[in-house]
């Protein structure tokens, strides 16, 4: 079996991969925050860490348990269900059905878990709650804050001093507040209704359920939420504990899902490289404070994407929104192009990346077209295959394999999936074709590409083609009819015509295939 080898962002090393317990290896990726549409770059940690989960299966015979958190709750959710006049429920329900359509398209696996924060705030206080017992956090005027000089280990993740953080922070700097790097567990709510019906009411939630949202309402109304879709106050929602009625800061959310569902220490902790400080070392600090542990033994996290050499931003005009872009083109285009780029480096989102990865794709479905005569290409395949290789296959495997274990090499394994296109397109042994197609199939599951049936596939990416699929067809009709009447000037001539439109034919015992390229 190949040996996993990852960068680890904790040691700023290449390490062996070994996971505390083989039979159930652990990974947890911080999700997106359910308050706008989520741009490319917000993809390729999904993508990259799909392909991390793919191969940990792979290796551990499927024993993994995958969390991916969604945060529904934060101040941003907050002023943009405000400005759109709807509630929080509608904004985030909208904003996770939309990202959920996403993955599917993106050929992204479920995950085991998908913990939302309003669902674990009983497991947040409970953190908040061992950080005071032990120390490592405070009260103050409603808030609850973390104790950061209390940490001699701070920083050990960004590898930053805490005079070099203070100097390039802007972190707030508040009266009540010990020092100003000092960060939020708990917050009050802003606006609060101040009538003793409202008081009463929340006294006896706090003690039946400290985590019970309490709902900013008109008591007056003979109801308690007939008025809440309509009033503002619905948009700063609030939980009742024993520190006031508020709600959590950022970085607890995460450190209490990945306790409830994969434990306090577990193997991998997964995100974006802009997440390394201060959301990461803030969630590795409170691990510590509570639990006096390391939180993961594997801290990995990708690259950045730029839009042609130039960071996103609403100034300079230049935010792809990944639904617009999936409207535009296939998943599986999107996703082969967030895996061309090694998922340390910086991505350079361009057009012509986009047009080299759609013609990458159809060279690989060609090659899967060659074994249409036994109608394997034109099934549909399954996200989820068996993935047992007979001997013969273990070669080819093995690159793929290897490159994928040497620290998620991607550009190298898709190299490996057009080695094996190679030997299709050279071939002119049948047996040997569909050999070389069912291991070009299986293959590609783990990277999640060539997913779709051949058919499908060229049907729907026509992409530099000024032809639709019945002009292709007539025009290959015709040249069929040309060659039966002996006219292979005019047969010549289609073929040079379709080329001319980025389509290219192969005669086969089957009949004319065609695809575009």
């Amino acid at each position: 079996m190949s040996r996993l080898k990852i960068y680890n962002s904790l040691s700023n090393s290449l390490e062996d991969f070994t996971p505390i317990d083989e039979k159930n290896v652990r990974l947890y990726l911080c999700g997106p925050t359910v308050y706008a549409s989520p741009h490319i770059g917000n993809a390729r940690p999904l993508v990259v860490f799909d392909v991390l989960y793919r191969l940990l299966k792979r290796l551990y015979n499927s024993n993994v348990t995958y969390v991916r958190n969604i945060t529904d709750v934060d101040d941003k959710i907050n002023t943009k269900a405000k400005a759109n006049n709807i509630s929080i429920g509608e904004l985030t329900t909208a904003v996770i059905d939309e990202f959920h359509k996403n993955l599917r398209l993106l050929n992204v696996l479920p995950v085991t878990h998908e913990p939302r924060a309003t669902n674990h705030i009983a497991e947040m206080l409970e953190i908040i709650e061992k950080l005071i017992e032990n120390g490592f956090a405070y009260e103050a005027e409603g808030h609850v804050l973390f104790r950061v000089k209390k940490m001699s280990q701070y920083g050990m993740l960004s590898k930053r001093s805490l005079d070099d953080m203070i100097a390039g922070s802007r972190v707030e700097v508040a009266a009540y507040k010990e020092d100003p790097m000092d960060f939020v567990l708990w917050k009050p709510s802003e606006r609060l209704p101040h009538n003793e019906i409202f008081f009463a009411r929340a006294r006896k939630n706090a003690a039946q359920d400290r985590s019970v949202l309490l709902v900013h309402e008109d008591p007056s109304s003979g109801s308690d939420d007939a008025n809440c879709e309509k009033d503002p106050l619905c948009n700063d929602p609030a939980w009742s504990s024993k520190y006031g009625y508020g709600r959590p800061g950022w970085h607890i959310e995460c450190s209490a899902m990945s306790r409830k569902y994969l434990g306090e220490q577990f193997d991998i902790h997964g995100g974006g490289q802009d997440l390394m400080f201060p959301h990461h070392e803030n969630e590795l600090a409170q691990n510590f404070g509570a639990f006096g542990c390391l939180m993961a033994k594997y801290w990995i996290h990708n690259g950045m994407l730029l839009v042609d050499n130039q960071k996103m931003s609403k100034s300079l005009g230049n935010i792809i929104s990944l639904d617009d872009i999936l409207k535009k083109y296939d998943g599986e285009v999107i996703r082969y192009v967030l895996l061309s780029a090694h998922y340390q480096k910086t991505l350079n989102w361009t057009d012509q990346i986009v047009t080299q990865s759609l013609q990458s794709l159809n060279r690989l479905y060609g090659a899967l077209q060659r074994q249409r005569d036994v109608g394997f290409a034109n099934e549909k395949t399954p996200v989820v295959q068996s993935l047992a290789h007979n001997e013969e296959d273990a070669e080819s495997e093995s690159n793929i394999m290897l490159a994928l274990c040497a620290n998620l090499n991607t550009p190298l394994a898709l190299k490996c999936l057009h080695d094996i296109a190679d030997k299709i397109y050279k071939s002119s042994n049948q047996n040997e074709i569909n050999e070389l197609c069912n291991l070009l199939q299986m293959e590609s599951n783990v990277l999640g590409l060539l997913q779709k049936s051949c058919d499908s596939w060229f049907k729907n990416n026509l992409s530099g083609s000024g032809m639709d699929e019945s002009e292709i067809q007539q025009l290959i009709s015709e040249r069929q009819e040309a060659k039966a009447q002996k006219n292979f000037k005019r047969a010549d001539e289609i073929r040079a015509k379709l080329l001319d439109n980025s389509i290219q034919i192969e005669d086969t015992k089957e009949g004319t295939i065609w695809r575009s390229i």
